[in-house]
């Protein structure tokens, strides 16, 4: 870099303004053949002569004492006799040909030692550059640079000073940023917000908490952990916050706007076409990545939502960049007016809070996200007083029976099959129409039972959901009676049937083992 100084006075002068202040000759000439300057009587002078012999009376250029530059002869600049130019208009003229937004460059990066905005990654390069969102929130934006724009700009040296980082990585951290670590640019922006240096209740930020017991209702308190979690420990998994209601005017999108607020650059807010696009880079570098008005149909988009929810890394896929890998903790929050079937979701999974979320009651606060963005410093301040967060109970934080819920119930029960739905049914009106709890009975035996005139629905087609979707699977090689039906038409025959419980029947098996583990509790060892 260069070797000249920077003035530390009057730092919001703008570069031209600021060299015609504090800029110096030699600054100009440095690099100029046949340049001899000297101080006489407080003003300098230059002259340019080929033999290199001082001419005290005639020098090219004077520095008067207006801070002015008169031009006193012919030289090779194109500077005209007998004008007054400035520091500026000189500069521009002897070392970048006229150029002035050389010039400007020169004094910001050079002179002024302002950082330079680009990078370079890898073989690619950025600028990175501020851009303050609609909320006022500042971020950091990388985006993709050519070289030739580089150096149309600001000249070739520039690309000389460039910082240069072997790849990308994610260091997520909101309390202290970490802008490089392993000479690698690290790609997670600066947290904008700083906690409050005081006490706080939840009377202090009544806007905030209004927010959180709304979306998170009798959950409330578990709202407030996770975003407890989210703000202090964005490495950890969460699971999929699920934000449902066929109302509208339900403040959704009031908490992805909050969220946005709160994280700045590390959200995003993105369509399920993204997820199934070949470019992932508008998801892949976020630790908060929303989904709103969600309807996902096809089964691939399904499970690839799904295994963002656990992945650790992400190979990501960018226009005009090439391919790089880095650590992966982005979390999901999913808004939608699909209660029941915005997506599929199996019975066993556990990577998803669904939350219902009803019409806001009583007179709406038009100014709600300025409010919310006015309390940002003593939620923080709230969030870090409230208990350390047990990560042993579960590897996302909150275990399946916490998160569990009845909008949950229902979309699982939606995801079913119609053909799993009917085997249900029948299972159901059969335990309450005969008095037995249990049976057992093959797929041929449940075709010829309910299905029997049915030739869309085959006995594979029936022993396949019964085993994904009821998750039963056959015994061995037996006699046994089908359905537990006995008369004189009726006996025994040989097969791997599968075994059949009601209701009744499980919850009953459901109580005997929690007694058991009751009880082995109250054993000492």
């Amino acid at each position: 870099m260069s070797k000249f100084k920077k003035p530390e006075s009057n730092p919001l002068l703008t570069p031209v303004d600021y060299f015609n202040f504090f800029g110096t000759f030699e600054q100009i000439f440095e690099s100029t053949k046949g340049c001899i300057s000297y101080t006489d009587n407080s003003a300098t002078f230059v002259t340019i002569e080929k033999t290199g012999e001082i001419t005290s009376k005639s020098p090219t250029f004077v520095l008067n004492k207006n801070g002015l530059v008169d031009v006193n002869k012919q030289n090779s600049f194109d500077l005209a006799t007998g004008q007054s130019i400035s520091k500026f208009m000189l500069l521009a003229a002897v070392k970048f040909k006229g150029n002035t937004n050389h010039a400007i460059s020169f004094i910001n990066f050079y002179v002024m030692k302002s950082d330079i905005p680009y990078i370079r990654v890898g073989i690619d390069l950025f600028k990175v550059f501020n851009k303050t969102n609609r909320y006022g929130v500042p971020q950091t934006i990388l985006k993709k640079w050519d070289k030739s724009t580089i150096t149309d700009d600001h000249g070739k040296k520039l690309i000389d000073h460039i910082n240069r980082f072997d790849d990308f990585t994610i260091i997520p951290n909101n309390k202290e940023f970490i802008p490089v670590e392993n000479n690698c640019y690290n790609l997670y922006s600066k947290f904008s917000h700083e906690p409050f240096d005081g006490d706080v209740s939840l009377n202090d930020i009544p806007t905030t908490i209004g927010l959180i017991k709304h979306i998170f209702g009798e959950q409330w308190e578990l709202g407030l952990k996770y975003m407890k979690v989210i703000y202090e420990h964005p490495k950890q998994i969460m699971p999929i916050l699920a934000l449902v209601s066929t109302e509208r005017e339900t403040g959704k999108t009031t908490f992805l706007n909050y969220i946005q607020i709160l994280f700045g650059e590390n959200s995003t807010l993105i369509n399920p076409s993204d997820l199934a696009s070949g470019f992932n880079d508008s998801y892949a570098t976020k630790n908060i990545i929303m989904i709103d008005e969600t309807v996902i149909e096809k089964q691939n988009t399904v499970e690839k939502l799904k295994s963002i929810a656990t992945a650790k890394s992400m190979s990501v896929s960018q226009k005009f960049v090439a391919h790089y890998s880095v650590p992966f903790f982005g979390k999901v929050i999913i808004c939608t007016n699909k209660e029941n079937d915005f997506m599929r979701i199996d019975d066993e999974e556990i990577r998803f809070w669904v939350r219902k979320i009803n019409p806001i009651k009583g007179k709406r606060n038009t100014n709600i996200e300025e409010d919310l963005t006015t309390e940002i410093p003593k939620f923080l301040k709230l969030l870090t007083d409230l208990p350390d967060i047990d990560f042993s109970l579960s590897r996302m934080v909150f275990t399946k029976d916490e998160i569990k819920t009845t909008a949950l119930d229902s979309i699982k029960n939606e995801s079913k099959s119609s053909l799993c739905k009917e085997i249900e049914y029948h299972l159901d009106f059969f335990f309450n129409n005969n008095n037995v709890n249990e049976f057992e009975a093959t797929a041929g035996d449940i075709k010829n039972e309910w299905f029997l005139n049915n030739n869309q629905i085959s006995i594979s087609y029936i022993r396949k959901v019964i085993k994904e979707e009821m998750k039963i699977e056959t015994l061995k090689v037996k006699k046994y009676l089908p359905f537990n039906k006995h008369s004189q038409t009726t006996s025994m025959i040989t097969g791997a049937p599968f075994y059949f419980r009601s209701k009744i029947e499980k919850e009953q098996i459901i109580d005997n083992q929690k007694d058991i583990i009751i009880n082995n509790e109250e054993i000492d060892f």
